[in-house]
């Protein structure tokens, strides 16, 4: 069954983002449809809207993390990641975007309407386009790793800018009621415990991220 999802908009110049975040419903990735070892990390997303961009929280309790890609549109799913794809005009354009980060912040973006017609976008400066920080950097893994603390966790945040996805899918009608597409994911192919979870469901015999036919539908307050 997919899932809905209702995205809140929020003035950041009257709740700053800290703030903010705290009155954004949590969506958890609690489906591991591919799940042969146990090992399911608890792992949040969040999403909200502005004027100007949308915002993107992801939270994961994890004791210990992989960190090997440092490159733009290195392979980071083979590391501690999260993913956030989405489909902003679904009426309309079979595309979508693949955004794929490890716990320090490298990012995979790609665009296409499948996993095998995909176009990787290559950004001189996507920490800077898209804001993205980190509870974690790669000064600090083997001391995260390491810590025998009970509740040990990464964070990233970012912000994808409206005029960044107008720059491939045209004008944007935001507005209240305003239907995307899109899941969460939470995944370490090659990590101690290989993982892949999602938001909503996904109904193949194999892991696969890249099916739209299962995303969920995101709606604008």
């Amino acid at each position: 069954m997919k899932k809905i999802y209702t995205v809140k908009k929020i003035n950041l110049q009257v709740k700053p983002l800290q703030e903010a975040w705290k009155n954004v419903p949590v969506i958890n990735i609690d489906n591991f449809p591919w799940d042969n070892n146990g090992y399911r990390p608890k792992t949040e997303a969040k999403l909200f809207y502005t004027d100007t961009h949308f915002h993107i929280f992801f939270k994961s309790w994890e004791n210990e993390i992989k960190i090997t890609y440092h490159n733009m549109n290195d392979d980071v799913y083979k590391d501690s990641c999260v993913e956030f794809f989405i489909k902003p005009k679904p009426d309309s354009d079979s595309r979508y975007f693949n955004f794929e980060m490890n716990s320090i912040g490298t990012l995979l973006l790609g665009l296409g309407d499948n996993r095998y017609d995909r176009e990787r976008i290559i950004l001189d400066n996507p920490f800077e386009i898209f804001g993205i920080s980190t509870s974690v950097t790669k000064d600090i893994v083997e001391s995260y790793n390491n810590s025998e603390s009970q509740n040990k966790f990464w964070a990233v945040e970012y912000s994808i800018p409206f005029t960044f996805i107008e720059r491939y899918f045209g004008k944007l009608n935001i507005r209240p009621g305003y239907r995307l597409e899109g899941n969460f994911y939470k995944c370490g192919d090659e990590t101690k415990f290989p993982h892949f979870g999602c938001w909503n469901p996904i109904k193949v015999e194999s892991p696969d991220f890249h099916r739209p036919e299962f995303f969920g539908d995101l709606i604008l307050e």
